[in-house]
């Protein structure tokens, strides 16, 4: 106790001190290093009704390090330490004081063998775990995430990459029972070469993950694990007209895990294509891809978002077959129209399909009352072999910007119905909107904007997911600010390790067990001001409610935060005060819901070391 109050005391004094600028920069032999730093001292507290309640005076920092040896080209790096900081809102003080580092180097950048090397470690550090549409759930916990890059340049032979990457985090989520986890590694080799007027390329990509959801939005804590390995090659060359041709070929396997059940399989694909351009307003293509793996392809969408799709048998016979040719006009520099031929074919579960389609678009670019608008639209007729229905899909979008009485304006819409989905026997429609407006009258200034989406599969009723987001703000100089949001969402969405996530497929094919049904709201509100030269006062406050359903287990969710901070710079120096609330629950859990607070008090100085 004695050793840390002398510390306490040594760090208070130091902040006193003139700043130990003695040089711009510290050279030793030939390393050369710049340094500032930050030294933080004051009084913290923290309590709450689910932990024990920790009081005292505490010191913490932070500084940034980077120099290089021998030159730039040769190793250069960037290191940054921090103690008791706020890494997750560098605005005001958080509920948790993260401590870590981060590291980034680079080997021989100038040379042919150029390399890097990054590494970070973060403990205490706050986080989110992701709602579509709404504000996050805060979580807290322990992370670290490490890489390494190495390439080969030689001339007038192959050129080689490779990269490795591996990170891992344990958190909590402030309201829940249990801890999550996640992990990841990932290898990457790439390599390509130029011979006889072929661009020839080869890849390999490796991945393994494996995350563990607390109880959130469910009874149970979420368990997955997969692991991917890809490699492929690729072979491009021009032709005439001035044009070129390309192909790829690309093997996957993969090996998952969620829930208790498990898929594996393999899925080979070969793409290509060619085009060419024989005249400055007119342009031809032809391109083909096929899988020979259609239900693979399915469950990897679903692995990519992090689950599996139980019950689909990736290994009986499924593939499909894609051959699509396009033609391009130009008639004027602000109008291009374009016309396609496109006949896809899929295996699927035991039975065939098949789509003809063909069709349109067009895009065009004007002037309009002293601003800009872009549209575009398109036309498309599909007919199925195995029912013979005929359907019309369409889609529309349109942007425009301008400045009209002094209000800066900008607004986007965008429509589409029955559009083609990776499956033949489904079709997506859809709108999503967005628009602000701002303006200023000397000092004063007002701003608002809005924005939503919804989505929907046309043929199976109840799968559409929406948003709406309403924001605005008004000021006066530095005097005052004041901002608001308003949001709500609803859909379908899977429990992951990073959040919920949109399911990526129709739920015919993704069991309904599997996906979570999700809706509500949140807002929030802030106020600045400056009232006077160096001095600054802020405080926000955010709202959430949401509502989940999954395998018969609701959740009813609830998010309330409050931040608020004074500060005054005398100097080098900065007075700092904060407050911060959090409570959050999930019924879910079976817990009550948590109530947390943090206050800090104390003084930060900025030092240029060296």
């Amino acid at each position: 106790m004695a050793s840390s109050i002398r510390v306490t005391k040594v760090l208070a004094a130091a902040m006193l001190l003139p700043a130990l600028c003695l040089h711009a920069q510290l050279k030793w032999g030939e390393t050369s290093t710049k340094g500032t730093a930050n030294l933080s001292s004051g009084y913290s507290a923290t309590y709450g009704n689910m932990v024990q309640s920790s009081h005292g005076w505490t010191f913490g920092g932070a500084g940034t390090f980077s120099g290089s040896f021998h030159s730039p080209n040769f190793l250069s790096y960037n290191f940054s330490p921090y103690l008791n900081q706020s890494r997750a809102n560098s605005n005001f003080q958080s509920i948790t004081n993260s401590s870590g580092l981060s590291l980034s180097t680079n080997i021989f950048a100038g040379s042919k063998f150029p390399g890097s090397i990054t590494y970070s470690k973060a403990y205490n550090s706050e986080g989110n775990y992701a709602v579509p549409g709404l504000a996050n759930f805060v979580t807290h916990g322990n992370s670290d995430t490490f890489g390494i890059n190495w390439s080969e340049n030689l001339k007038e032979m192959p050129s080689f990459f490779a990269g490795y990457q591996m990170g891992k985090s344990k958190y909590n989520v402030y309201g829940s029972s249990g801890d999550g986890n996640n992990a990841f590694r990932s290898v990457n080799l790439h390599s390509a070469y130029v011979w006889e007027g072929f661009n020839l390329g080869a890849f390999y990509a490796h991945g393994n993950s494996h995350a563990a959801v607390p109880e959130i939005v469910s009874s149970q804590v979420l368990k997955s694990r997969s692991a991917t390995d890809v490699y492929g090659a690729n072979a491009a060359h021009r032709i005439p007209w001035r044009g070129s041709a390309s192909a790829s070929f690309a093997r996957s396997n993969w090996n998952s895990e969620f829930l208790g059940y498990s898929s594996t399989g393999t899925i080979d694909t070969v793409n290509a294509t060619a085009g060419v351009h024989p005249h400055n307003r007119i342009s031809l293509s032809v391109s083909t891809n096929y899988s020979d793996n259609l239900s693979g392809q399915l469950e990897q969408s679903v692995i990519a978002a992090g689950g599996v799709l139980p019950g689909l048998n990736t290994s009986q016979s499924s593939n499909s077959f894609d051959l699509m040719s396009l033609g391009t006009f130009t008639p004027m520099p602000n109008l291009q129209t374009s016309a396609f031929v496109e006949r896809r074919t899929q295996t699927f579960l035991g039975e065939s399909y098949g789509v003809t389609s063909y069709g349109g678009d067009a895009v065009y670019t004007h002037a309009l009352l002293n601003g800009t608008i872009n549209a575009s639209g398109s036309v498309t007729a599909n007919k199925a072999d195995k029912t013979g229905e005929d359907t019309l899909g369409f889609s529309a979008t349109e942007t425009y910007s301008n400045v009209l009485l002094k209000w800066h304006l900008n607004e986007s819409f965008s429509y589409a119905q029955n559009a083609q989905t990776l499956l033949v026997t489904y079709t997506n429609s859809f709108y999503n909107y967005s628009g602000n407006a701002r303006r200023n009258w000397g000092r004063y200034n007002v701003s608002m904007g809005t924005g939503g989406a919804r989505t929907a599969l046309t043929q199976q009723a109840g799968t559409s997911s929406s948003s709406q987001s309403y924001n605005g703000s008004m000021g006066f100089g530095q005097y005052i600010t004041g901002t608001g949001s308003y949001s709500k969402a609803n859909g379908q969405a899977l429990a992951t390790g990073a959040g919920l996530v949109g399911v990526p497929v129709p739920v015919p094919v993704v069991p309904s067990d599997l996906v979570n049904l999700f809706g509500g709201r949140s807002y929030s509100g802030g106020i600045s001001s400056s009232p006077a030269k160096k001095l600054t006062l802020s405080a926000t406050y955010s709202n959430s409610r949401s509502n989940t359903f999954s395998g018969g287990i609701s959740s009813a969710n609830n998010n309330n935060q409050f931040n608020t901070i004074i500060q005054y710079q005398v100097r080098k120096m900065n007075v700092v005060s904060g407050y911060s609330r959090l409570e959050q629950g999930f019924t879910g859990s079976g817990q009550k819901p948590e109530t947390i607070s943090a206050y800090y008090m104390g003084l930060t100085r900025w030092f240029n070391i060296f």
